[in-house]
């Protein structure tokens, strides 16, 4: 063949190759979005609700499923005690939480997406507790406190020097204050907001808030597809925070607020 010939198909044959590397990227591309995505929760109600029914799934449950449809991955999720969820991730051998907050010591194993959603803590007083501040836990040093055991919230207290009655869910919670065991609950808002629309009541109780922190979807660093994954899961976010989604999403589990 002569050299001009071979010249005159160079386009030809790169025009091949780049088509060639073009397909192959492609089929990794729907190779990679078919491998369904594991998530781990923990129950958190009302943000995650395990064996629910036919009730609702929970906030960043919902949010989740919006979320993956949206960005067309497949989605597996399971419910675990919190400490084993979040081994589990850290070891890669689940792709990622349904929702954690940010701690810099997390970096080493999470990515950490846009901010899902903002959860508040302060304090339920009864009607006959009366606290004039509240700008630090330790101001509840002089009230009796309940508080679930496990949550942060619980060891708040006991890092401030306040020794807690504990209890196993905020139902109890509810419980102590009603019957006066206690003068006020170290908790979440929506959780004893929720569990409080569960028991049927909506008053007897102050709420002071201490602080609202964002948290966020957490992946494992050890994911063969963490930044692909938190590209489509950000994009998505911004999507349906846009589209209102988002918002009707969190007014369907809004409860009413002391």
């Amino acid at each position: 063949m002569r050299p001009e010939h071979i010249i005159s198909m160079l386009p030809l044959l790169f025009s091949l190759l780049t088509t060639e590397n073009v397909i192959a990227e492609t089929r990794n591309a729907i190779a990679e979005n078919s491998r369904t995505i594991t998530m781990a929760c923990s129950s958190f109600p009302p943000y995650k609700i395990a064996n629910p029914g036919t009730g609702p799934k929970g906030i960043d449950v919902d949010i989740m499923l919006e979320v993956f449809a949206l960005a067309e991955r497949n989605l597996d999720y399971k419910f675990y005690p919190w400490k084993r969820a979040v081994k589990l991730v850290e070891q890669g051998k689940v792709d990622g939480l349904c929702g954690c907050s940010y701690h810099p010591d997390r970096d080493q194993h999470f990515a950490f997406s846009d901010i899902l959603g903002q959860l508040s803590q302060g304090v339920f007083l009864s009607d006959k507790a009366s606290l004039n501040e509240f700008n630090t836990v330790a101001d509840l040093k002089d009230l009796s406190v309940a508080s679930v055991r496990g949550y942060a919230v619980h060891k708040e207290l006991i890092e401030n020097g306040i020794n807690a009655y504990e209890a196993t869910n905020d139902d109890e919670l509810l419980t102590l204050l009603e019957n006066g065991r206690v003068d006020a609950v170290y908790s979440y808002r929506d959780t004893v907001l929720f569990a409080l629309a569960n028991r049927g009541k909506s008053g007897h109780v102050t709420y002071k808030e201490l602080v609202s922190n964002p948290y966020y979807f957490c992946f494992s660093k050890k994911s063969d597809q963490a930044q692909s994954i938190l590209s489509d899961v950000n994009r998505a976010l911004r999507t349906i925070r846009h589209n209102g989604a988002y918002e009707k999403i969190r007014r369907k589990y809004q409860q009413k607020r002391p």
